[in-house]
């Protein structure tokens, strides 16, 4: 009998390469899985990142609008201040409150009335008030000279802090 030449792949030659293009197809996936889950987590931190600068800065354009008391001018019209909440009267005799009550940070008007949430990824919001020198505590409305804003927001086990620190003005 004649020799007969065989063209085509052996079964062994086709297992080999279906091994190998499953493998390089393996490392394929797995490089736009982890592509994927990284641009999905960038963006959930930029989008958390828009709100912690939204809320902060609106929270200190705020601040900035406490007016002194017409009554006694030496002190400010602030109604409240604690750790959580700061009510105020600003300029235009607008009443304002923040509060910070994980997970939101919410403003409130007195005219028109409503409360808006400013964010609702808080973790903490904590309000601080010093004195002239910046590092003393102050006591009252009287001595008050900075109103310190830290805000937290926290997303995906990852925590966002900010730290924005207002000077009253002196109007009369």
């Amino acid at each position: 009998m004649a020799n007969r030449r065989q063209s085509g792949f052996t079964l062994l030659e086709m297992i080999i390469a279906l091994v190998v293009v499953g493998l390089l197809g393996a490392a394929a996936g797995y490089s736009l899985v982890g592509g994927t889950l990284a641009f999905s987590g960038t963006a959930d931190a930029v989008q958390t990142l828009g709100k912690l600068r939204h809320a902060s800065e609106r929270m200190a354009r705020e601040v900035r609008e406490i007016r002194r008391d017409p009554v006694t001018p030496a002190v400010y019209d602030i109604t409240t201040m604690n750790t959580t909440t700061l009510a105020f009267t600003k300029t235009d005799g607008t009443t304002v409150t923040l509060t910070g009550s994980p997970p939101l940070a919410t403003l409130a008007y007195s005219a028109p009335a409503g409360t808006h949430t400013l964010t609702d990824e808080v973790g903490s919001l904590a309000f601080n008030y010093l004195q002239a020198d910046g590092s003393t505590a102050a006591t009252g409305n009287g001595d008050v000279a900075f109103v310190e804003l830290e805000l937290v927001l926290t997303r995906s086990g990852n925590s966002y802090p900010q730290r924005v620190r207002v000077s009253l003005r002196n109007r009369q």
